[in-house]
């Protein structure tokens, strides 16, 4: 036998203890991956939802102008005893748009303290807060808050 060589079943012995020592990587039996699955989800919709109410806010005069005041004429019979002027609309969709942007930073804060697996009442809270930056048009934001919220309460037990 030649200096420095292990016979086979040496090898196999101490493969078989390294196997039983476990995956440094793997993580412990108690945790699932729902925390982390909602903060993901929490910070996507929270991403979305930022997205979303800056370019309400952002919205020019003009566009206000030339496509939402003739649509809320066809719509509202008595628009020309209103005073609505496409300035007071943007100043409504500035407001709106600062609202849910906040509502959004509330809900990306939710997402990460769920993947931390801190602050249950945060992440909780966060995931609320997400619910109400629904965008009109797509409400994937809320829909993705909703399984969001139901993982983190499920999940409970495992946040410090």
């Amino acid at each position: 036998m030649e200096r420095g060589s292990v016979p086979a079943a040496d090898f196999e012995d101490k493969m078989f203890e390294q196997n039983v020592i476990g995956d440094p990587f793997k993580q412990p039996s108690d945790k699932s991956s729902k925390p982390l699955i909602a903060g993901v989800l929490l910070m996507i919709a929270g991403g979305l939802s930022i997205l979303w109410w800056l370019s309400i806010a952002a919205i020019d005069v003009s566009l206000i102008e030339t496509f939402i005041l003739p649509e809320l004429e066809s719509m509202v019979p008595e628009y020309d005893s209103m005073d609505i002027s496409a300035e007071s609309i943007k100043e409504l969709f500035v407001i709106c748009g600062t609202v849910g942007f906040f509502l959004s930073v509330f809900a990306i804060l939710g997402g990460i303290m769920s993947v931390r697996r801190q602050l249950w009442g945060l992440a909780l809270a966060g995931g609320i807060l997400g619910l109400f930056t629904f965008a009109p048009i797509i409400p994937i934001s809320s829909i993705l808050s909703l399984i969001a919220i139901i993982l983190i309460v499920i999940s409970r037990k495992e946040f410090q």
